[in-house]
């Protein structure tokens, strides 16, 4: 993980951090709160006081968890600017990774896996089993720039490949079927999901996981910041059961224009 910038420079036209920073962070204090509760009171279902303090406490946690999350697609000047490329603090870095790891899947569907992995360079196969292959595209899939968009791109990467790694054995010819069967059965589009997903939390961790630790501690910071990756993950998971199938065509401008609509699609769900 990266190193937190500081919030808020106060530099005229710089997005407005401070408001992002406010929602985590009142997130965490209504957390600390919840927490209080629990370790003070043996808690009695019967006690209706005690129960109604904790249940407006958890709808003020989920609503300031969807805050932050639309306050960092506001910040990024919306979801269309985000998904399109266009966005300056938010969103390039996704969609470079997506768009290399979307290549390599099409490149092993049309040309078979030992031409993809002469297409980014992997040399000779001998000798090499899966682990060797997911590694190394995970490096060609990543950016080497240090920047929080950047890391926050890495980490749902190696997230997203150890998945891929854990349906496949060490044959290097199993990732070539199952990297076939992604794009036959249009789970591609499942996966970027996930990624997306993945992208949006890392990000929001890098920004401010350091920042909040510091103020509320260790506990409180994983706490919080693992509300906002089970609100992520619901949304991710609703947006794949509601999406209607449909056969894609992964290479050139379709292939293109699918990534950013699904990237868009998961980013609308965070204005809603």
């Amino acid at each position: 993980m990266g190193t937190t910038q500081r919030i808020g420079s106060g530099v005229k036209n710089q997005p407005k951090w401070g408001d992002l920073s406010v929602s985590v962070s009142s997130a965490a204090r209504t957390i600390m709160e919840l927490d209080k509760i629990e370790d003070v009171e043996e808690i009695d279902e019967k006690d209706t006081k005690v129960v109604k303090r904790i249940v407006e406490l958890e709808k003020r946690k989920e609503a300031h968890v969807k805050a932050s999350l639309a306050r960092l697609v506001k910040i990024g000047g919306g979801s269309k600017n985000i998904s399109s490329g266009k966005s300056k603090t938010f969103g390039r870095a996704g969609l470079k990774s997506s768009s290399k790891l979307v290549s390599f899947f099409n490149a092993v569907n049309t040309s078979g896996i030992n031409e993809a992995l002469n297409q980014i360079k992997f040399g000779s196969i001998e000798g090499k089993n899966t682990q060797d292959v997911i590694d190394f595209l995970l490096l060609h899939c990543s950016s080497s720039a240090v920047g929080m968009d950047e890391a926050a791109a890495n980490s749902a990467m190696c997230e997203t490949l150890k998945f891929l790694e854990s349906e496949v054995n060490e044959n290097i010819e199993s990732l070539d079927q199952i990297m076939k069967s992604y794009i036959d059965d249009d789970r591609l589009s499942n996966l970027l999901c996930s990624f997306f997903g993945k992208y949006i939390y890392e990000y929001l961790w890098e920004r401010l996981e350091e920042r909040i630790r510091q103020a509320r501690g260790k506990k409180v910071s994983n706490s919080t910041f693992d509300s906002i990756q089970k609100e992520i993950q619901g949304r991710v998971e609703l947006l794949n059961i509601n999406r209607p199938l449909q056969k894609v065509n992964w290479s050139g401008n379709e292939g293109v224009m699918e990534i950013e609509k699904i990237f868009e699609a998961i980013l609308k769900i965070e204005e809603a």
